[in-house]
């Protein structure tokens, strides 16, 4: 799954986290069984464990020996001492030394033990003691009258040899609440440390895991800015910016998240799962069918969630996706809205793609409200069948109380443990799987253009000559080209317009300078170098832009006119606003340079932004210098005022200047008129005005025929 692919960097917390959850485990795991120990020993038994006393009495142990076998009596022997007419255990002693002692002892503490219970049981001592009973009789007798052998034959030893301990206690004057309270109070901190251990691990794994997630995250939103600012405007329009917004926030924010429940909590479930079903197989009930049935119906449910939820996961996102797109273009676009009374209409449409968004979100709703009642049936249904056959169990002997508790509580773990595993698998894996592959789809987009392997280098004292040679050019997914074999040159320092009517490839042409786009025939070239062989970085800091829909970034208008370079000196900034005839609205505002920019330059005029743009063009010292129809709100004499200065201050600068008006390309060294894409002519003003039909047209639609005749370019 791709979701889990963006977690191997943190290989590291991953561990981490898994050591955290296991000791985590471990310790919730061991809760039960101390529980059942509890009930078992403490109440049941007033807190005696087994067997292996810690003193028995010298008549007490005679009697007991007449009832073992040779390697009975050896193991006894190796295991207590006689002090002061008392049997004492050893201290030091192994494992292996204790185990032989006990089961040495366990039957026969259990005989005499039963046969005390029985009718004439009082008799059987003095039998034994004497001879008249022997050992094999005593135990056909009490087999006839109980098992032991098997699953209740071990637990009848256990608790038999228990209570025998119990009364030779008495026999010795032991304090019986002593001891129970003394086993009590050790099993009861013993519980309160695995509770505060179990606590300890499930912060450390949720602050650990939290982390990984964060950065998980942070790496996601690096990684897809970092891809989007490398795409062309044909990848951009692809996918969308509205879905490009939405993946770069919604998306990654579902895959953090779901990261750190990975992490969380379904590393955790199946360590539970795996554990508890290990403990329920120590635990002797009879009832492992139960925790079979119970895995059974989790496993099923989870299959049926999930094939019935993840294809609309995937719909949700698209659904999500147009939302934001409509919301996005009636925000953009609220004046035109208002100015034409449509908002009734947009609301109307912007209520079709949300209604569709609320039905796929109440389906998904309504599948998962079914999930929990059902989870909550199976839960409680396993509880009733544990406390049904525990309880026939129990009067049957087979089993213990305490082993009841702990067979409950290691089910309902099993169950949890799966029901988070259901949970996760339903819900959270199916969402974040699609969110990952919507995050893959930008992450792997290659972008159309990019900087060639290896890049040619060209002079930083390169004059800026242009050539456009058999250009062509149609954009991604177009039938038709939009540029058709365009051959022109611009030489170093000029200053070159573009003109021509709507529609016939202006922008288009401007946009493959900087390689916003690439040519699909023929070649661009920069002083004699093909620009698709220049490094983009290199191509690109070569060029200013400005372009037709001005565009300032929320901060102040020092840091957008130094937009290319933040260190730039103050000096430069003030040069270049002066040329732009930004220097004077700027000098009537309070804060000066420092006067706030909202975003997108909402607090600007359109003239104001265009100007500040400007500025930030001119302000990185391009060798290339493109206005796209940069002029268009500019009254005349500002534009005027702009190109003289351009022309005075900027010699060594190729400037090309896209406009709209004829006052504006009439002093340019050189004009392209463009027809339906295609070079219709180039030359001076007064050439193109002797030559070029489509150019007398423009000239003649916007000027007389005396202000053509007059002083070019001046009002």
């Amino acid at each position: 799954m791709k979701t889990f692919r963006f977690l191997k960097p943190e290989w590291k917390a991953l561990l981490l986290v898994s050591l955290l959850l296991l000791i985590q485990v471990t310790a919730e795991l061991t809760l039960p069984a101390t529980t059942s120990d509890l009930v078992n020993i403490g109440v049941q038994q007033d807190g005696i464990p087994n067997a292996l006393a810690p003193r028995l009495s010298r008549q007490g142990m005679d009697d007991l020996l007449l009832l073992m076998d040779e390697d009975g009596r050896a193991a006894v022997a190796a295991a207590y001492t006689l002090d002061n007419g008392l049997y004492r255990l050893k201290e030091g002693l192994g494992q292996e030394a204790r185990a032989a002692a006990e089961r040495a002892l366990s039957l026969p503490m259990a005989l005499l033990f039963g046969a005390s219970t029985q009718p004439g049981g009082e008799l059987i001592l003095p039998g034994l003691r004497s001879g008249l009973l022997t050992r094999d009789a005593l135990l056909e007798r009490m087999n006839q009258q109980m098992p032991l052998k098997g699953e209740t034959g071990a637990q009848f030893l256990r608790q038999a040899a228990a209570q025998y301990v119990k009364a030779e206690y008495q026999r010795l004057g032991e304090d019986l609440n002593q001891v129970r309270n003394k086993y009590l109070w050790g099993k009861g901190l013993m519980m309160l440390g695995l509770t505060l251990l179990s606590a300890a691990a499930a912060l450390g794994t949720s602050f650990f895991a939290g982390r990984a997630g964060a950065r998980v995250g942070r790496r996601l939103r690096a990684q897809v800015f970092s891809r989007v600012l490398s795409f062309s405007k044909g990848e951009i329009d692809r996918f969308s910016t509205a879905s490009l917004i939405t993946r770069s926030t919604n998306d990654i924010n579902q895959i953090q998240t779901t990261s750190v429940m990975l992490l969380r909590m379904l590393l955790y479930a199946p360590i539970m799962a795996a554990g508890g079903i290990w403990r329920v197989t120590q635990v002797k009930t009879g009832l492992g069918w139960i925790v079979a049935l119970t895995v059974a119906l989790m496993v099923v449910l989870v299959v049926i969630i999930a094939g019935v939820v993840t294809p609309k996961f995937k719909l949700l996102q698209k659904l999500v996706d147009r939302m934001n797109l409509v919301a996005r273009e009636n925000l953009t676009g609220v004046q035109v809205v208002r100015a034409f009374s449509r908002e009734g209409y947009e609301t109307a449409r912007y209520g079709v793609a949300n209604e569709n968004l609320t039905r796929v979100n109440r389906f998904i709703n309504y599948a998962f409200s079914y999930v929990m009642p059902l989870m909550m049936l199976v839960i409680n249904s396993v509880v009733l069948l544990v406390l049904w056959f525990g309880a026939m169990g129990i009067e049957a002997g087979r089993m213990q109380v305490g082993d009841m508790i702990a067979f409950i509580s290691y089910t309902m773990q099993i169950a949890f443990a799966f029901m988070t595993m259901a949970m996760m698998g339903a819900i959270m894996l199916p969402r974040a799987e699609v969110a990952s592959q919507r995050v893959n789809e930008v992450l792997n987009t290659e972008g159309s253009v990019k900087s060639p392997g290896h890049p040619v280098s060209l002079p930083q004292d390169s004059p800026g000559g242009l050539r456009f040679e058999g250009v062509s050019f149609r954009y991604p997914d177009s039938g038709e080209d939009v540029l058709t074999d365009l051959t022109f040159d611009i030489a170093p320092g000029q200053t070159a317009a573009v003109i021509g009517a709507t529609g016939s490839g202006k922008s288009s042409l401007i946009q493959l300078i900087p390689r916003f786009f690439d040519v699909t025939a023929g070649r661009v070239l920069l002083d004699g170098v093909d620009i698709r062989g220049l490094a983009l970085h290199d191509l690109r800091a070569r060029i200013g832009f400005v372009p037709q829909q001005s565009l300032l970034f929320s901060g102040s208008i020092a840091d957008n006119i130094k937009f290319a370079d933040e260190g730039m000196e103050d000096a430069a900034m003030e040069r270049a606003a002066r040329m732009a005839q930004a220097d004077r609205f700027i000098a009537e505002r309070e804060e000066g340079y420092d006067s706030p920019v909202s975003q997108g330059g909402t607090n600007l005029s359109g003239g104001q932004k265009q100007r500040v743009s400007i500025a930030r063009a001119i302000a990185a010292r391009p060798k290339l210098l493109l206005f796209d129809d940069s002029f268009s709100a500019l009254d005349y004499r500002t534009d005027l005022q702009v190109r003289q200065a351009l022309k005075e201050q900027l010699r060594g600068t190729t400037v090309i200047i896209v406009a709209q008006r004829i006052a504006t390309v009439m002093q340019a060294d050189t004009i392209l008129v463009l027809d339906q894409g295609r070079l219709a002519g180039q030359g001076t003003h007064r050439e193109l005005m002797a030559s070029c039909p489509a150019y007398q047209q423009i000239a003649r639609s916007q000027l007389s025929e005396a202000e053509l005749a007059g002083k070019e370019g001046r009002p």
